[in-house]
């Protein structure tokens, strides 16, 4: 009986220092996202634009992160495409913290990632958005991200 509390505290106390190095990256995500945004765009302009048919498959993606109607008005061009990966990477990496299971790829997924495990990526995400511990994950990316990949989605 007192082992299973211990381990209870212990997990609590294991989330409340997770949810906290989360409050501390949330309070300077918005900056360092608009610097990894601009970074993004750098390289993102040597890219190809996805296809017509990958373009479909990283609105899914983008509509799994913000909503569907909001990803439908977007130009998925090669810096959204790009913005979109860094968002996906620091939402993989956020709950990697949380241990959730099945575990993200141990890598950055870039560009190619998305084109290829843009399925998998979208019902991870809309799992992960249902659930309170790891919807934190989701919604933190979602705020860093969505004036950096509005800006990309017109050009700017």
């Amino acid at each position: 009986m007192k082992a299973a509390r211990r381990s209870r505290l212990l997990t609590g106390a294991a989330l409340t220092t997770a949810a906290g190095i989360l409050a501390v990256t949330a309070a300077s995500g918005t900056a360092q996202a608009n610097e990894t945004a601009s970074a993004v765009r750098a390289t993102a302009v040597a890219q190809s634009d996805p296809t017509p048919e990958e373009q479909e498959r990283l609105r899914e993606v983008a509509g799994s992160i913000w909503t569907p109607q909001l990803a439908a008005g977007w130009n998925m061009n090669a810096e959204v495409e790009a913005i979109l990966s860094t968002a996906t990477g620091e939402i993989l990496e956020c709950s990697k913290a949380f241990a959730l299971v099945p575990r993200p790829p141990a890598f950055f997924p870039g560009p190619g990632y998305l084109r290829q495990y843009w399925k998998q990526v979208k019902e991870y995400f809309l799992v992960v958005k249902e659930n309170r511990t790891y919807r934190a994950c989701v919604v933190t990316a979602a705020a860093n991200y969505r004036s950096p990949i509005e800006m990309a989605s017109m050009g700017i």
